[in-house]
């Protein structure tokens, strides 16, 4: 299939994600052309890579000439633009786009305004994993390995296109989850969002000079503090409704817990509710 259907996988936006997802396909030694896109400082730094054995273009009419697959790895406005770019493109058929943005709802708003040429379709999606530290330097294989992998259901694929999002999910090896945009958005507010902010605020009030001393836990729970505002300022703007939501859940849970300890209650159901999610691990 891969001959016939897939010949061209082109990845803009060559980031954590982005480099993950070429060295999924480097390993599995597909037979395509891979090519990444981006600003002409990164790509200079992927030709001096040796293990990224990608072709690099900085001119994206160049880059998306006859792909089979684009998948758009940039912030969430640069996937936007970028989206309505390849709408405009005439050139460019039988071609499925993805995007592997957090957050689904306002890119999916976007593409069912938008209309593509023949064959051409877009589907949002969203691999649910990543790294504090962002870049292609700090990509490596098998990052999404058994991890869920959201596929909006919003829109029917052709058959064809159908097959190219099978390939890549098999490539990289991923746990494919078929859900809306708007549920994605809400649940990824209190299974990721929320995660973050919540280490954020823990890493903000916790002396520097203290993290010496601690032990696994605070370690740990800081993981996600060293996560760059710039991958998340977006990401928080673009879900606001759902993730205030998720932190004032959080917010009223903590007020229980702090009066509870006030009046020398026991948190025993608490650690017992806390301790089957873990489980689930």
């Amino acid at each position: 299939m891969a001959k016939k259907l897939i010949r061209k996988v082109t990845i803009c936006g060559y980031g954590l994600i982005g480099g993950c997802i070429a060295l999924d396909l480097l390993a599995s030694k597909a037979k395509i052309k891979l090519v990444a896109f981006d600003r002409k400082a990164v790509l200079e730094r992927v030709k001096k890579n040796k293990a990224h054995k990608v072709k690099v273009e900085s001119n994206f009419s160049i880059a998306v000439l006859d792909a089979d697959i684009i998948i758009l790895a940039a912030p969430h406005k640069a996937n936007e633009s970028m989206l309505t770019r390849l709408s405009k493109n005439k050139k460019l058929e039988n071609c499925l786009i993805i995007d592997t943005g957090a957050v689904k709802s306002p890119i999916s708003k976007l593409a069912s305004s938008l209309k593509f040429s023949n064959g051409v379709q877009f589907l949002a999606t969203h691999p649910m994993a990543g790294r504090e530290r962002a870049g292609f330097e700090n990509a490596s294989p098998k990052l999404f390995k058994e991890r869920a992998w959201y596929l909006s259901d919003d829109v029917e694929m052709n058959l064809d296109n159908m097959k190219k999002i099978d390939w890549l999910l098999k490539k990289v090896k991923a746990m494919r989850v078929h859900i809306s945009s708007s549920l994605h958005d809400e649940l990824v507010s209190q299974i990721s969002h929320l995660p973050q902010l919540i280490s954020t605020l823990l890493g903000g009030q916790t002396n520097p000079e203290l993290i010496p001393l601690a032990g696994p836990g605070l370690r740990s729970m800081l993981r996600l503090s060293g996560s760059p505002y710039k991958v998340w300022e977006e990401i928080i703007q673009e879900n606001k409704t759902e993730i205030i939501k998720a932190l004032l859940l959080y917010r009223n849970n903590l007020d229980d817990v702090i009066e509870k300890i006030k009046k020398d209650e026991s948190l025993d159901e608490i650690f017992k509710d806390s301790s089957r999610s873990y489980t689930c691990l």
